[in-house]
């Protein structure tokens, strides 16, 4: 997204303004130590939502009001502030065209102020147009109360843009806020819609993909359940279907059971015609041969069940006995030792050993016999498991024998109606009664209503599968990353990394956000292996250049704004400068010399070294706008001043006149706090 920080400024209790302008590209803060240069960055930390005010302690906080930031988001310009002492509210104005004699302490009205919450979703509007990144109902409806999942926030857009002095060269840490695993997964998660891959339709269209897989497996149980119960009704449609024609008298089906069961509804009307009282066969023997075939049916199934039972009886006693032998052989053991007495000849007195050769053969023997015994192998679980299937088939056979019993009786109950002179044909209507209710009950069953249901909504997930494969998240976020690497091996080759990793090979993954150098050998080494700070700081520089250019070339697809800051990059080379507190920066390299040993490296090859870094963020920062018309604006805090960069432009005009070797950001110094 095209951002341009216009200034970043302190206004005082008294109404003093302190700004500091920057311009498109490179630029660059130089100055002393304790100037308020890493300020900057906290500054704008804090005004673009942070709920922590983590501006260095000192003379800023002291006096500070307002901490403003005036910025342009994709040529809309815009004014955002944070009053240290209301902590729950930011200040946020549009305005026409940003005018830097507008800015004052009069300028920040409370009425532009607005709680955070509210003011973070506001100015995320101009990056992102999402309401809603649920993938998962389901997920939603197991939050507490009904939740939404955290939407992506403007300040997941500060892992990419802030580098601080504490970071840029840490070789533990890649990302601001990482450290956080909560705000870590989401802004990991989030850089699909951040990089333009997801928009909320995707969102949307998976939200209903979920709940149309739902509503098709709950159709499916559904459809299932009925099939269970028609069959149960189909079980019992044929043996009262049976029993009214044996009444009626019919030796032969006028209507099979297959074509009942095939169109209940059309059965219904055919049976009205065929069971009339001038139909009925008196004189017809069909109701005991039933019963007769009945009965034989009964006896066998009966013999059945007994086998059965038999085999259930036989399996649990091998079970017992089983058990029984495993709890023998645990107490068996072998005699360890045997005593045998030598036979001596009473009369010659020869002692003979053929009683202890036998005894230690039988030794031998029993030792065998009880290790074969103690490793024989349990065969319990196959007993058991056979033992399953025979009580299964033993419930199996038993509601045959049921179903056989009630069709006898039915059959012994319309005999003793005749005995008591009721009409046949008022048993035989008893029977279609009962007939049309279990055909009733199986058109109820019909599932060819579930079956249009279902066949719509998988037509509908078909259209949402297709819809959902245009996206290709995974193979989107490979080819980001592919294309980041691609950046990373040329930016990279300019920089100073140690001869063990040159030529540098770094491999960024948008899935994990792991930064590593490939070997030749094809050995990963991770940025914590890596050793040297250069290393570290080359690595850290590299990448978020490179990110930096993907996000460009996306152009308006892409929300991260185009911003970076590099806070104390050159500290790695100059670590004493931390205490600079010089007049000039000649005057600061000369002491650092001094302070040097013979074993040091050279100050003036850490002075070419910095020189090569800050021409390589120039001449970025010129390729990228050459290409796509606008570059990211990189704003450099650091001790460095007066380089000779190698494509000849002036660093002076870098720094534009923000050098503070004789100031600092609050200038002048309010004289209450000169103490």
């Amino acid at each position: 997204m095209r951002t341009l920080i216009y200034e970043i400024g302190v206004i005082e209790k008294h109404g003093i303004k302190h700004p500091v302008s920057f311009k498109k590209g490179l630029n660059v803060v130089t100055g002393k130590s304790s100037t308020g240069k890493s300020a900057l960055i906290e500054i704008f930390d804090y005004c673009f939502g942070s709920r922590e005010n983590t501006i260095p302690k000192g003379i800023i906080t002291d006096c500070a009001a307002i901490y403003y930031v005036a910025l342009s988001i994709n040529d809309q310009d815009m004014v955002i502030a944070r009053n240290p002492e209301i902590t729950n509210k930011a200040f946020f104005r549009r305005v026409e065209s940003f005018n830097p004699e507008d800015i004052d302490r009069g300028y920040f009205s409370s009425n532009y102020f607005r709680p955070l919450d509210e003011f973070k979703k506001h100015l995320r509007e101009f990056f992102l147009d999402i309401d809603d990144v649920d993938e998962s109902l389901a997920a939603r409806a197991n939050r507490r109360s009904n939740a939404k999942a955290a939407t992506p926030s403007i300040r997941s857009f500060s892992s990419f843009i802030l580098q601080h002095q504490n970071l840029v060269a840490n070789k533990h840490a890649l990302f601001y806020r990482f450290d956080e695993k909560e705000k870590r997964d989401q802004a990991i998660d989030h850089t699909k819609i951040f990089l333009g891959l997801v928009d909320q339709k995707y969102f949307h269209l998976s939200q209903e993909k979920e709940r149309l897989s739902i509503e098709v497996k709950r159709l499916a149980r559904q459809k299932e359940t009925n099939k269970r119960a028609a069959e149960k009704y189909k079980e019992r449609i044929g043996p009262v279907l049976s029993q009214m024609y044996a009444l009626m008298g019919f030796k032969e089906e006028p209507l099979s059971l297959q074509q009942v069961l095939r169109h209940p509804q059309d059965a219904q009307d055919q049976l009205d015609k065929i069971i009339v009282s001038e139909e009925i066969i008196y004189d017809s023997d069909a109701v005991s041969q039933r019963y007769n075939k009945l009965k034989l049916e009964r006896t066998q199934k009966t013999s059945d069940l007994r086998k059965l039972q038999r085999d259930a009886a036989s399996l649990n006693k091998h079970i017992q006995e089983e058990k029984s032998f495993v709890c023998n052989i645990k107490q068996f053991s072998s005699p360890k030792n045997v005593y045998i007495s030598a036979s001596i000849c009473p009369f010659c007195h020869t002692e003979k050993d053929t009683l202890r050769e036998s005894a230690v053969k039988l030794q031998q023997a029993i030792t065998k016999v009880s290790g074969n015994l103690a490793q024989a192998r349990p065969i319990k679980a196959k007993f058991e498991s056979s033992l399953v299937d025979v009580n299964r088939n033993i419930e199996i056979v038993r509601s045959e024998l049921a179903t056989l019993n009630h069709q006898i009786t039915e059959i012994e109950k319309s005999e003793n109606q005749l005995t008591e002179k009721k009409s046949l044909y008022e048993s035989i209507l008893m029977q279609k009664a009962k007939l049309i209710m279990l055909l009733d009950t199986l058109n109820m069953t019909d599932d060819s209503e579930l079956e249009k249901q279902i066949e719509a909504r998988n037509k509908q997930l078909n259209d949402i599968n297709k819809d959902l494969k245009k996206y290709d998240v995974q193979k989107e976020l490979e080819n980001a990353s592919k294309k980041v690497n691609e950046y990373m091996a040329e930016i990279g080759s300019h920089f100073e990394f140690e001869d063990s990793y040159k030529p540098i090979n770094l491999h960024f993954s948008f899935e994990t956000f792991d930064l590593y150098h490939l070997t030749p050998k094809n050995e990963e080494i991770y940025l914590r292996s890596m050793g040297s700070g250069a290393n570290w700081l080359y690595s850290h520089v590299t990448l978020f250049l490179a990110l930096h250019e993907y996000f460009v070339q996306l152009g308006d697809k892409c929300s991260i704004p185009s911003l970076l800051f590099l806070d104390q990059p050159t500290q790695v080379y100059f670590p004493n400068f931390n205490r600079d507190d010089s007049e000039s920066f000649d005057e600061q390299k000369k002491q650092e010399k001094e302070q040097r040993t013979k074993n040091d490296r050279p100050v003036d090859e850490d002075i070419q070294a910095v020189e090569n870094l800050f021409s390589q963020l120039s001449i970025y920062c010129n390729k990228i706008e050459q290409q796509n018309g606008f570059c990211p604006q990189i704003i450099v805090t650091d001790h460095a001043d007066d380089l000779i960069l190698s494509n000849g432009v002036e660093f002076d005009s870098l720094v534009n006149r923000n050098r503070w070797r004789k100031r600092g950001l609050i200038h002048p110094v309010p004289p209450e706090l000169l103490i």
